[in-house]
């Protein structure tokens, strides 16, 4: 057992503690990275949780719980986009057995031809948003473009002439026009 990393115990515990100000920071990064994905904001986090509590990824005791998962958020969700766009399990964050752990609910990784097609047809919808959302913006709209080729931010910073000042400002009116369209996620 690692003794800088925290055990199940102690997770299961922090996951208890948390605040509702920061299951919504974890809802809302999950909503960030989840986009584009098959997946949702929900299930996102729950691939997070799973992994850290079946130990599949270690959280330092250095570091707080939140950040932590949204890294693994993160992380996930660029290796889903790199593999086959899927997460393998979600966690409810508000279903419990009887003995106050958190539920794993297995999903089954080959979905049928019918979801296929709604994920395909969800995320065209999604990019369309995006593209109406960001059509007076040209700096925003080329970046959406690179983000859906999964460029790096280095090429994206090369590209378009950016530095990381103009980079970081392109990004945080992104992020806001993104929050205040679609504040509770996106739900179509």
């Amino acid at each position: 057992m690692n003794r800088d990393a925290l055990d199940p115990d102690e997770i299961s515990a922090a996951l208890d503690g948390l605040a509702a100000i920061d299951l919504a920071r974890l809802r809302r990064a999950g909503r960030i990275y989840a986009l584009g994905l098959a997946c949702g904001a929900d299930d996102l986090i729950g691939e997070a949780v799973a992994a850290t509590l079946s130990g599949a990824r270690t959280c330092p005791r250095t570091m707080a719980l939140v950040p932590f998962l949204i890294g693994a958020m993160r992380s996930i969700a660029s290796a889903a986009r790199g593999s086959a766009g899927r997460v393998k399990a979600t966690v409810s964050l508000d279903a419990t057995g009887t003995d106050g752990r958190l539920l794993v609910v297995p999903v089954d990784p080959d979905p049928d031809a019918e979801t296929r097609l709604l994920a395909a047809e969800d995320m065209s919808a999604r990019i369309a948003a995006l593209e109406a959302l960001f059509a007076d913006d040209e700096q925003a709209l080329l970046m959406l473009m690179c983000d859906l080729e999964f460029y790096s931010k280095e090429e994206i910073m090369t590209m378009n002439d950016l530095d990381d000042k103009a980079y970081a400002t392109i990004r945080r009116r992104m992020r806001r026009a993104i929050n205040g369209r679609y504040p509770a996620g996106w739900t179509a």
